[in-house]
């Protein structure tokens, strides 16, 4: 009898050094016995945050965390600092408090701190990865997500150990091939990433197409089937509110209903998802499980699934952290 194939599943770090590590170092010490890692997308970080030198008339660096003034005195302090903002999945900015004022008051100067923070993490994670997972025998399949900007594209096509699968059909298993798609129907933030739910079920169609057998398929796409139980967040009103009734929050479905109608049509054996990090879990479509691994990589914590695939299915599935 064959031995099943595991993949370890997870999406949205975002950013967070902790989260990254995290894994690298799980799949380098083997703890989950994964054959593959999937990871469904959204690899960068939302916010600059300014670490200012001699705010108060000193040397000293201040920075505004989660709300909270952080004050490093000395350069080991410094670095621990951004070490603590990088955890958290932002990117930290060395400036004067003139750097600062100027930032504030032009946005297009924001945009290209962020950008520089954006692609130096990359390429570090990138590094790091074939530094650590050299040799382990794990391959680790990516894609950017809908809040990943495209100047992260070269980085992943340089990479000399982590795959960008993003559009493609590979092959996973002995059993199986993955199909992924990295963009997502529209969001009210106008992401990077986005589509019309035509053009995305049209895009993602023609790949599920170019499979020898659609039941033998993995389908990996950065956003959930829509009303699938994966897809569930705040509600939100034209201001971008969440939306409150009888003191309650608001939720409902966001997903795709281009994803959920490739997967009712195709009947691929397990959909791959994230996008909604409070969504975490797994669902039934039809024939095919849907599984969303949900993400708290801000606070350190990495959520994941196990799923293990043999010749005839899924026979096996398991939600961790760590």
């Amino acid at each position: 009898m064959s031995r099943p194939f595991r993949l370890y599943i997870c999406s949205d770090i975002h950013a967070s050094e902790r989260s990254w590590r995290k894994l690298l170092n799980a799949t380098k010490a083997n703890v989950y016995k994964a054959d593959a890692v999937l990871i469904a997308g959204d690899l960068t970080g939302k916010a600059l945050v300014a670490v200012v030198r001699g705010e108060d008339g000193g040397e000293s660096w201040t920075a505004t965390v989660l709300g909270q003034r952080r004050v490093a005195r000395n350069e080991e302090e410094l670095v621990a600092l951004e070490r603590s903002i990088a955890d958290l999945g932002y990117y930290a900015v060395r400036v004067t408090p003139e750097e600062r004022a100027a930032m504030e008051a032009d946005p297009a100067l924001v945009k290209r701190h962020f950008s520089e923070r954006i692609t130096h993490r990359v390429r570090e994670w990138m590094a790091l990865a074939a530094e650590r997972l050299e040799g382990s025998g794990v391959p680790v399949y990516l894609m950017p997500g809908n809040d990943d900007e495209f100047e992260i594209d070269p980085l992943l096509a340089e990479s000399t150990y982590c795959r960008n699968v993003n559009e493609q059909v590979v092959e996973l298993t002995p059993w199986h091939q993955l199909v992924s798609m990295g963009w997502s129907s529209p969001t009210p933030w106008s992401t990077p990433r986005e589509l019309p739910e035509e053009e995305f079920l049209d895009r993602l169609s023609m790949l599920l197409k170019g499979v020898r057998d659609p039941r033998r398929t993995v389908i990996m796409t950065h956003v959930p089937p829509y009303d699938s139980g994966l897809d569930t967040a705040p509600l939100l009103s034209p201001d971008l509110r969440p939306t409150v009734s009888a003191g309650d929050v608001l939720r409902g479905p966001v997903g795709s209903t281009g994803v959920r109608r490739a997967i009712e049509s195709f009947r691929p054996v397990l959909g791959v998802h994230g996008h909604i990090h409070e969504s975490g879990g797994e669902r039934r479509i039809g024939d095919t499980l849907c599984v969303n691994a949900g993400s708290e990589a801000s606070m350190g914590i990495l959520r994941g699934y196990l799923v293990d695939l043999g010749p005839d299915g899924v026979e096996r599935t398991l939600r961790v952290e760590g």
